[in-house]
């Protein structure tokens, strides 16, 4: 029973920080190239598959696929409207094949909030700065409010 114990601990850090890698990764993508490779997407979903898989066996593929599957229908709008990225939807939908609905659904939530958080924050700093600079665009790398919801949902919440 000891073993099985430290099995899903082990499988459990593992699947947080290969996810956490990803997201890491993508952060830094985005802020050096303002783009998130479809080669990193396409690795985080085999990863998350693979995880699924050796945690659920087969009965793991159509939870996967649901869940890699809500974040581009729920921001899809979003998209349309120019708020959000395509790479940042793709990234939520990798973060989706290592999470539970629940999990998923947070971690959206807490990268909106701290998006708007962050947001207001940066315009109210620009519009401070408007006389010295003239008016800037404000732009928020969201992948770094994706790690961070992310972040805040696994030591924050420990929601399963």
């Amino acid at each position: 029973m000891t073993l099985t114990l430290l099995t899903v601990l082990v499988f459990a850090v593992a699947s947080i920080l290969t996810l956490y890698m990803i997201l890491f990764t993508a952060v830094i993508q985005d802020f050096m190239c303002m783009k998130i490779s479809n080669r990193l997407i396409v690795s985080g979903l085999i990863w998350g598959l693979a995880f699924r898989l050796m945690g659920d066996g087969m009965a793991g593929v159509l939870p996967f696929l649901i869940h890699i599957s809500i974040p581009v229908i729920l921001l899809f709008l979003l998209f349309q409207l120019r708020v959000i990225g395509a790479g940042d939807i793709k990234l939520f939908s990798v973060a989706g094949g290592f999470l539970s609905m629940r999990q998923l659904l947070y971690v959206i939530l807490a990268a909106f909030v701290t998006a708007a958080v962050i947001g207001l924050g940066k315009l109210l700093y620009q519009k401070r700065m408007a006389g010295i600079f003239g008016n800037q665009r404000t732009l928020i790398h969201f992948s770094a409010m994706i790690l961070i919801g992310y972040f805040i949902v696994v030591w924050g919440c420990a929601i399963e």
